[in-house]
């Protein structure tokens, strides 16, 4: 359970890490498609159904996270007694 608590984590910084990045490129005009290399910029451009799949994973990721630490908590509960 732990690994998964461990997963989600990452999940969570990566997608948000993508959907701030598609944010500021769009919006804003800086952040880190701006200083990335134009071929690696262009296939996150093309493929803008990866900017939805980072705000799904945004959202859903954090709601998943919650469960797994009641989870975990209430494994470790039952270990305490």
């Amino acid at each position: 359970m732990k690994i998964l608590d461990l997963t989600l984590n990452a999940v969570i910084v990566v997608s948000a890490t993508v959907l701030l990045a598609y944010v500021g490129l769009y919006h804003f005009d800086f952040g880190l498609f701006t200083t990335l290399p134009g071929s690696i910029v262009g296939f996150f451009t093309r493929n803008e159904v990866i900017q939805y799949g980072a705000l799904g994973l945004v959202i859903a990721a954090p709601i998943a996270k919650a469960h797994v630490g009641r989870a975990i908590s209430r494994k470790e509960a039952e270990r305490g007694n």
